[in-house]
């Protein structure tokens, strides 16, 4: 039977949340399993960091907050915001570049300095807010039937609103960074075969989902790194961010 948490499921889709997207390797067998016996045999990735699986029906759903982070950053912190949200809110944490917030996003935190701005429904509230206070302050304002920052009192300080880029792609390709190698890769519409999905859990390595709908594997040698392009790259993974095939992604 599947251990994996349904955050919600409509028609004949349901979708599994991991905070901050941060996925560990043997998840992905999990996916591959579901989708084989449940679904359509295939995995969807979604602009929520999500998996969705198609052609499903009778899952048991668990709501409970969606947290985007900006890739590879805050996955601590989103499992803790994640922990004490159990409604079916959007989180957003963004390590101070803009490229995550979006306007359907109910709460979202944009470092700045040492503090992280604080936006409702895209829109900046002119507060920041200490880091060692964004879980309790996304807690109570996703408890909210209208958010509203004027109840959190000493939660918040007044500032100024951030400016911020509109400017992003997503991270493709190879991705060097403290002796160690990352992989930046993109899917057709996001779309993964369930056999693709257990030779990455064979990698054994951490894999990020990302609001664009691509996979960051984390923290290969150059030689693994290698490997994996050469296996995955004819099953479908674009390494190329150049590639027509990623228009395919907006």
């Amino acid at each position: 039977m599947s251990t994996l948490i349904f955050h919600s499921a409509d028609d004949d889709r349901a979708h599994v949340h991991v905070p901050a997207g941060r996925v560990a390797a043997p998840m992905w067998e999990e996916f591959a399993d579901f989708a084989e016996s449940q679904g359509d045999g295939a995995l969807y990735l979604t602009n929520l960091c999500q998996v969705q699986f198609r052609g499903v029906a009778n899952v048991e759903v668990s709501p409970r907050a969606t947290v985007i982070t900006t890739p590879g950053q805050f996955v601590e912190l989103a499992g803790e915001v994640a922990g004490a949200v159990r409604q079916p809110a959007t989180i957003g944490v963004d390590a101070g570049d803009g490229s995550i917030l979006r306007p359907d996003m109910d709460v979202a935190f944009l470092l700045v300095d040492a503090s992280f701005h604080l936006f409702l429904r895209g829109v900046a509230t002119n507060v920041a807010v200490a880091i060692e206070d964004v879980v309790a302050v996304a807690s109570e304002l996703c408890a909210m039937d209208s958010p509203s920052v004027s109840s959190l009192g000493a939660l918040c300080t007044p500032t100024q609103s951030p400016e911020v880029s509109e400017s992003y792609r997503a991270p493709i390709g190879w991705l060097e960074h403290d002796g160690q190698v990352s992989l930046g890769a993109g899917l057709p519409d996001g779309r993964m075969e369930s056999r693709l999905a257990r030779f990455i859990a064979a990698i054994n390595a951490d894999v990020t989902i990302t609001p664009w709908k691509t996979l960051i594997i984390h923290d290969l040698s150059d030689g693994v790194a290698e490997q994996v392009v050469k296996v995955l790259a004819p099953m479908g993974l674009i390494f190329d961010a150049n590639s027509p095939l990623l228009e395919q992604q907006a």
